[in-house]
């Protein structure tokens, strides 16, 4: 990973510190982004969220970011990763505390998991079974690895996106998203290990314009 340098969107709205260390940890070198001139440099771009969906998507709005995030992820098809909320900032809106609107470059919407099978607990917390639907890259399609998850809300179908692995707890979300070089994750890579590390360093070999 030498020469990578990934900015972290500090919108503040998510730990970034976590995230870092796992960066830091497979060979990247990590930088704080505030402002649009701080991205200058970077390889790669991460979105995280921890906490409610409005909050999130006020606080990007707020931090004046945007524009050069989607021209950074859309228009240039540079790589950015956004996990847990930050995924969900990518729907065009969530039922979490009324209806709230996202930014929309994912399509589709994220609600309040409603088990179908009794005895599933909301939040849904903890290690879970994610299966590939789609190959991302040391990922092939088909194969199936843990992940730690922690959320009550889920982005069920993108429509501007590819789902490219699906989750089950009493129903099934998608837990990776993806549009061209913009993939978004809701289970948490820092936290879950070895398939964590392994899905950071698929992102981490991701290139400008889909090379990998």
């Amino acid at each position: 990973m030498r020469g990578t340098r990934v900015g972290l969107i500090d919108y503040q709205a998510g730990n970034v510190r976590s995230i870092a260390n796992a960066l830091e940890h497979l060979g990247a070198r990590v930088q704080r982004v505030a402002v649009a001139s701080d991205m200058q440099a970077c390889t790669h771009v991460l979105l995280p969220g921890v906490g409610a969906f409005g909050f999130c998507a006020q606080q990007l709005r707020a931090s004046g970011l945007l524009p050069s995030l989607q021209e950074w992820a859309l228009e240039q098809e540079r790589p950015l990763l956004g996990i847990c909320v930050g995924m969900q900032l990518l729907a065009e809106t969530s039922d979490e505390l009324g209806d709230q609107t996202g930014i929309g470059w994912g399509g589709g919407h994220v609600r309040r998991l409603h088990p179908i099978e009794t005895g599933v607990r909301v939040p849904h917390v903890g290690w879970n079974n994610v299966c590939f639907e789609e190959p991302f890259g040391e990922f092939k399609a088909g194969v199936e690895a843990d992940f730690y998850f922690d959320h009550s809300y889920a982005y069920r179908a993108p429509t501007l996106a590819n789902r490219v692995a699906s989750c089950t707890h009493g129903e099934t979300f998608s837990a990776v998203i993806r549009r061209g070089q913009l993939v978004a994750a809701q289970f948490h890579p820092e936290k879950s290990q070895g398939s964590g590390m392994r899905f950071l360093r698929s992102f981490l070999a991701m290139r400008v314009g889909g090379e990998e």
